[in-house]
């Protein structure tokens, strides 16, 4: 059997962070600290790594940073990458975080356009390696959840709750292979749900204590214009404890279910950014989805971070026979590179050995989870 050989070329990431200096008078901040003057605009860096999925890939993030209300709070911030590849595969990725009207509504936005040439397995806990269709896909999508406090009280912070949208655009092509292609493809999906949020992290880009708790549904269907009728629900769950030493430990577990009949890029999967890194993208995938992680985080010295983390997933057609499935695994370690101090921001480059055989490399803004 083939050992795919993801070689993890440390993501050159060299952070050009600026710190630009805001006067302040001592009539409006008179006891702030001396550290607090200097508020962090932007941070670029170049990205640069090899993978056997990509060969070659390259690109840069930029992000830029608005200056909170109040020291501690969370501030709107805008995430820019552009990553291409030897194999002619383009990735764009378009994040505003928002926060708006002193934090009381909350956006994470997400634009992706992807023009990615990948490998079909089929659907099943267990493809082989060696068996796949090729495919080609250009797509277009863009997912709005918004998170509006439920109480104008401290629980404010916490407690959340919104609508979430969904539009993408998505052309497929398959070239022959050893599998058959998927029987749906393409089009349009178009969907409209809603998410409940509690957030008691005490920061949300490099938490050290709290949980985090969300379930959320989505509907897509033919009446909001899209080509498909399907439903999509997830419920994710984390804790952050602090131990010794300057180090911390993250938990985290999300369990995803499709009900209908939704294209195959969009069944649940372990996604190999943020749930199961360093997993093909799309290897695994199935109407229901469970990953579970762990994680070891300490800030080492100057912008540097360092992690340990291990992260066990499977798929399955329905929940008796999910539980059925052998799990898949992934132990791995990671280097972090902080871009912006005041709110924690790190840009990560994570090397991980997916069931004892095949590395795989991730390279992406913010932590997994």
């Amino acid at each position: 059997m083939k050992i795919s050989l993801g070689i993890f070329a440390f993501s050159f990431s060299i952070s050009f962070a600026t710190e630009i200096a805001e006067l302040k008078t001592s009539e409006n901040l008179p006891t702030e600290p001396a550290d607090s003057v200097h508020f962090q605009r932007f941070a670029a860096l170049p990205v640069l790594g090899y993978a056997e999925e990509t060969k070659l890939k390259y690109g840069a993030m930029l992000l830029f940073f608005t200056k909170p209300n109040a020291p501690g709070e969370n501030a709107t911030s805008f995430d820019f990458a552009v990553m291409g590849t030897t194999k002619g595969q383009l990735e764009v990725d378009v994040s505003p975080d928002l926060y708006l009207l002193n934090g009381l509504i909350h956006s994470d936005i997400s634009f992706v356009y992807w023009n990615w040439r990948a490998k079909y397995y089929g659907v099943g806990n267990s493809p082989d390696d060696d068996i796949y269709m090729r495919y080609d896909m250009d797509l277009f999508k863009l997912s709005v959840p918004v998170d509006v406090s439920i109480f104008p009280t401290r629980l404010a912070n916490a407690l959340r709750m919104g609508p979430y949208f969904y539009f993408e655009k998505n052309t497929a092509s398959f070239s022959h292979g050893d599998v058959s292609s998927p029987e749906r493809t393409g089009g349009i999906r178009s969907g409209i749900g809603y998410q409940l949020t509690l957030d008691l992290r005490d920061n949300v880009n490099w938490p050290i204590n709290g949980i985090f708790g969300q379930i959320r549904q989505v509907f897509y269907s033919k009446a909001f214009g899209g080509d498909y009728n399907f439903f999509m629900q997830s419920f994710d769950l984390r804790t952050y404890s602090y131990l010794f030493w300057g180090t911390s430990v993250a938990l985290g577990a999300i369990y995803e279910v499709e009900k209908g009949d939704a294209p195959f890029d969009m069944l649940p999967t372990l996604d190999g950014i943020k749930r199961f890194r360093g997993v093909e993208r799309g290897k695994f995938l199935d109407k229901q989805s469970i990953s579970t992680q762990v994680e070891f985080r300490k800030h080492l010295f100057w912008r540097l971070a360092g992690t340990i983390f291990f992260e066990a997933g499977k798929v399955g057609p329905y929940f008796s026979e999910l539980a059925r499935n052998r799990w898949h695994y992934a132990p791995g370690f990671g280097g972090r590179l902080l871009l912006n101090k005041a709110e924690k921001t790190y840009v990560r480059g994570d090397l991980s050995l997916v069931d004892g055989k095949n590395l795989g490399m991730t390279i992406y803004i913010r932590e997994a989870f």
